[in-house]
């Protein structure tokens, strides 16, 4: 078709662009304008006017990582004044031009000449124009436009926090949340499955699991027993690509720790006692020791001890040592080997704490007997009076008998007494 100068027509520059998607799909697109036309319909010569314009352009695509022995194509520049006799002269400026992209001047093929990282700039903003190559007068407006890198998974998801430490109480309900885990992952998360990561676990299981999509770790197991196992390791790992096949990953490691609940009662290792006290013994002191064993820890192990009867009561008294937790006999009175041998004792040992989600597992207190046997201690003899008062005649003669003392041995042995 023969255009006459006269037509009032504006060149227009096409882009045409080579958008390479991931894993090597390739796609041409383009938006092809065409001169003012004149049309012949049944004899008539119709012509149509297109409104003047600049430039038309697409949006190019550079795919990330490129690694072949060539420069990556990346798309075409063309002016519809542009007839392919190489008058016309394509010009390329901007981010990259002539370092990162070069431009074939005769045919607006673009390329890329550079590995380019999408994670260290996503897009290039470029400037384009057409020149007649004999009179270096533009044949279209400079127009802009961008060149976006395309995203290709290479990145791996990343914990940036690992590893974990946390608690969560023993006897916890099934479903308890332990900890919520996040992995990122610096692909585009607006392309493709590459930025898209699932969570699973794997070292930890019974005892735990995690939510694929949100990385809630939860307890997986009813009634986790600290006395049974206190400390877990579990590993969670964050894969892309939706979790399928070929996907990367990463993993990081929670340290989790049972915290302790009151659960377990105070018990006596034996539910009777046997403990010698010299009947010296001084009132007031200590004279022995007993404990119940707590399996629990810190104020859930704090117990008291108490004599709740026995013929001893009166005579004994109990206290709670807080750092040992064990129960301290003292002596309220003295001790007679001759008039009581031996005292029994009722003995409590309970909880000061309790907790009342757990009471179906107690009662939490526990009772042993302890016997007292009293030592005998070898004791000087007694007068019968504390003091003695005689009389005797002046002048009598030497061997006359003054009075009489006497003295007893209060042994049971009733030792004879020498004078």
């Amino acid at each position: 078709m023969r255009i006459t100068s006269t037509s009032c027509i504006c060149p227009v520059l096409v882009c045409l662009c080579f958008v390479q998607r991931c894993y090597g799909a390739a796609h041409h697109g383009s938006i092809k304008v065409t001169r003012n036309q004149t049309k012949h319909i049944e004899g008539e010569t119709e012509v149509h006017h297109r409104p003047k314009r600049g430039w038309v352009w697409n949006q190019f695509f550079v795919l990330e990582e490129h690694m072949g022995p060539d420069p990556q194509y990346v798309g075409k520049l063309h002016s519809n004044s542009d007839k392919g006799d190489g008058s016309v002269k394509y010009i390329l400026t901007g981010e990259g031009a002539g370092t990162i992209f070069i431009i074939d001047d005769t045919t607006g093929d673009i390329h890329s000449t550079k590995s380019l990282d999408r994670e260290q700039k996503t897009h290039y903003v470029l400037h384009a124009q057409a020149i007649d190559r004999r009179t270096n007068k533009p044949l279209e407006p400079e127009s802009e436009f961008i060149i976006k890198v395309q995203d290709i998974n290479d990145n791996a998801p990343k914990f940036t926090d690992g590893p974990y430490i946390v608690t969560v109480p023993e006897m916890s309900e099934m479903g308890t949340s332990v900890l919520q885990v996040t992995a990122t992952d610096a692909d585009d998360p607006t392309y493709g499955n590459s930025a898209r990561v699932v969570y699973s676990i794997l070292q930890g299981q019974p005892y735990f699991s995690v939510d694929p999509k949100t990385g809630v770790i939860r307890t997986a197991l009813h009634n986790m027993d600290r006395e049974a196992r206190e400390h877990y390791s579990v590993v969670i790992q964050a894969k892309d690509m939706a979790g399928q096949v070929g996907g990367l990953s990463g993993s990081t490691t929670v340290n989790i720790t049972l915290t302790d609940v009151n659960d377990n009662p105070p018990r006596f290792p034996q539910k009777h006692y046997q403990l010698y006290v010299p009947e010296s013994a001084q009132v007031g002191s200590a004279v022995g020791k007993i404990k119940a064993n707590d399996a629990d820890t810190g104020s859930n192990a704090d117990m008291k001890y108490t004599i709740i009867n026995g013929d001893g009561s009166g005579v004994f008294s109990i206290s709670t040592d807080k750092e040992t937790r064990e129960g301290i006999l003292s002596l309220k009175k003295p001790l007679n080997y001759e008039k009581k041998k031996s005292y029994t004792l009722n003995i409590e040992g309970a909880n000061t704490h309790v907790d009342f989600r757990f009471s179906h597992l107690g009662p939490f207190k526990d009772v042993t007997m302890l016997k007292v046997i009293v030592g005998d201690v070898d004791e000087p003899p007694l007068f019968t009076l504390p003091s003695y008062v005689m009389e005797v005649y002046e002048n009598a003669k030497i061997g006359t008998p003054v009075g009489t003392v006497t003295a007893h041995d209060p042994d049971a042995a009733n030792s004879l007494v020498r004078y």
